[in-house]
């Protein structure tokens, strides 16, 4: 019997149990005040177990009217939503959360999910931790595949000299399949840091052959290793120390002050993921009329708080430019609520970043909600969660992108959540420039680094990788500020900027990466929406696209081989949105790229998914 087959017959019995921007050299200190390059980076992930209603979460202001037609006895009114931005703002009790929003510190991800939902708690949080599809079965956690790049002969050999410290942690009592490998799970179950229970590791007396020797003297490996992990926990327990006082009551926030202190007392420990639970609101997820109250309102209360005094306690600590959380729930709720002033198990949902090397903001759209939408829908999603866990892994523990994509069967897209740990650059995207039918971004920034440098260059990228130099700008002695119109941009279109310090000793500081889209009244480019509803259906399903004249353009639909399966041309009507109907009938179910080619060579690609 080998070893995972024995942990999969024993309940699971493994060490844990036994427990109670890609960025360049940066030698003359220019951007040193946005990002430590010796220090080891931590990701805190917290898992909002039972399902996180996400409409009453992240909520489109756009949307209140027709949500308080389909979730009449739980939608929250205008008074009581916390306002982000023009068109979206969060649940009334998240203070905390929208005051790491205003200082940067929070992003939020709209309506992230995956192809062929799961509705059941335990299949879906199997697919969300293994990062796997719905119809393949994964038994390494994701972050479970990555520390084996690292330590593919765990638990054979650790803890030892060069790491003598858990590679990953669990808060709790139950092990994260987040953190599972090949052989054994590679984090620890700690509850209480300050209290490690020493286990007898029960002798040394030699062993039969055959399977039960075997077992036998993998249970005493087991225990001696987590004997020497947990010693090694309570000593940085110890150590280490809280400052703030803003801590609550509550799980979470017990979880996160451990966590704290554990890093702050010198633990090396990469991972740690805490839980919430309680997010299974199929009744009375408000109390009476108060949409402000209710068990719904509470969690949310104790999430937001927490975060609050964790991300205080690690700037308190000296070490929040360490810290990067993120915030995952097996799904989100449907949008029509029952009649038990609750929701049942639906679909997408949203999931937050916080820290000080998130990009901030909020990416994608609020949920469009359809007030005939049927009893059983839930929130289509726009981003795949597999995307947000790559993008971290590029940009926070900097693993390559080829490596990345042999992570997840599969593979991702890259999306600009985690490199924003660097933010030389202001960016003001907002106004139409006057300069006819031309647009504008302004970029402007400060430098009082001595000695003077030669010269900056500025780099631009259309697809958050590959950047290219689109300026040259010359140091000036007298002069610590700069700035540079970018005027070759199209409205609608994202756009990524990095800044480098060509230094006088000929090395080159590189910056993070800002993002910019130039909005406006007035439409003078090509737009092209996203697929609704996407996974898209037999008849119904419609792409918008925008012409700002009348035209002609080739579409195409390729399968995740880039095989072209579909193709044609359409003729689109000038100065307004043009309806696109898919039709997807006849493809077999699967991942598909919609792509429309106009007649001067743009390109806009869609991920387009058949269920």
């Amino acid at each position: 019997m080998n070893r995972r087959n024995f942990l999969r017959t024993s309940g699971a019995l493994s060490l844990p149990a036994l427990l109670s921007t890609g960025v360049a050299a940066d030698p003359a200190g220019f951007f040193s005040q946005f990002i430590n390059p010796d220090s080891d980076k931590v990701l805190v992930l917290i898992r909002l177990s039972g399902g996180n209603d996400g409409l009453n979460t992240l909520i489109g202001l756009d949307q209140l009217d027709k949500l308080s037609q389909v979730r009449g006895n739980i939608a929250l009114s205008a008074s009581d939503v916390i306002g982000l931005n023009d068109t979206t703002g969060l649940h009334g009790s998240m203070t905390g959360m929208k005051s790491l929003y205003d200082e940067g510190l929070l992003g939020a991800v709209q309506a992230v999910g995956y192809p062929n939902q799961n509705r059941s708690h335990f299949r879906s949080t199997d697919i969300w931790t293994s990062g796997s599809a719905s119809d393949e079965t994964e038994t390494k956690g994701w972050l479970g595949r990555y520390l084996e790049l690292e330590h593919a002969e765990f638990p054979a050999g650790y803890p030892n000299e060069e790491f003598p410290y858990p590679l990953a942690m669990t808060m709790g009592n139950v092990v994260s399949s987040t953190c599972q490998g090949s052989l054994s799970n590679l984090s620890v179950v700690v509850n209480n840091p300050f209290n490690f229970l020493y286990i007898a590791p029960g002798g040394n007396t030699s062993l039969p052959n055959g399977n039960y020797g075997t077992e036998v003297s993998y249970v005493r490996e087991l225990i001696g290793q987590s004997n020497q992990y947990g010693a090694v926990v309570q000593e940085a327990a110890n150590a280490g120390n809280t400052l703030a006082v803003n801590y609550t009551e509550g799980k979470l926030s017990d979880q996160l002050r451990n966590i704290a202190t554990l890093i702050a007392g010198g633990l090396q420990t990469k991972i740690y993921v805490a839980t919430l639970g309680g997010f299974d609101t199929h009744s009375e997820q408000v109390t009476g009329n108060n949409r402000l109250l209710g068990d719904h309102a509470n969690l949310l209360t104790e999430l937001s708080d927490s975060i609050k005094a964790f991300m205080d306690d690690l700037k308190l600590l000296g070490v929040d430019r360490r810290v990067m959380g993120l915030t995952f729930s097996e799904f989100g709720r449907r949008i029509r609520s029952n009649e038990s002033s609750g929701s049942d198990h639906g679909d997408a949902g949203p999931l937050f970043l916080f820290g000080n090397c998130v990009q901030g903001g909020v990416m994608g759209q609020s949920p469009e909600i359809d007030t005939a939408v049927d009893q059983n829908t839930g929130v289509p999603f726009q981003y795949d969660f597999r995307d947000v866990y790559g993008s971290v892994l590029i940009d926070w523990f900097e693993v390559p992108e080829a490596t990345v994509q042999t992570l997840f069967s599969s593979g991702f897209t890259y999306l600009p959540i985690a490199n924003g740990c660097s933010r030389p650059l202001n960016i003001i995207v907002d106004a139409p420039a006057a300069l006819g039918d031309e647009y504008f971004i302004d970029l402007d920034w400060q430098d009082h680094v001595l000695p003077r440098p030669q010269g900056f260059r500025l780099e631009r990228s259309e697809d958050g990788r590959n950047f290219q130099i689109i300026t040259r700008v010359p140091a000036k002695n007298s002069v610590t500020g700069y700035t540079f119109r970018d005027e070759k941009v199209r409205k609608n279109k994202l756009y990524y900027y990095r800044l480098q310090r060509e230094n006088t000793d000929r090395t080159i500081s590189t910056s993070g990466v800002q993002t910019g889209r130039l909005r406006g009244s007035s439409r003078g480019d090509w737009a092209v929406g996203l697929p609704r509803p996407n996974p898209v259906r037999d008849d119904g399903s419609y792409i918008k696209v925008y012409a700002p004249t009348d035209a002609t353009a080739a579409w195409s639909v390729t399968d995740i081989s880039g095989r072209k399966v579909r193709n044609g041309s359409i003729s689109l009507l000038g100065g307004q949105d043009n309806r696109i109907p898919l039709r997807p009938a006849g493809l077999p179910n699967g991942t598909y790229v919609w792509q429309l080619i106009t007649e001067n060579g743009q390109r806009f690609s869609r991920k387009m998914l058949r269920q």
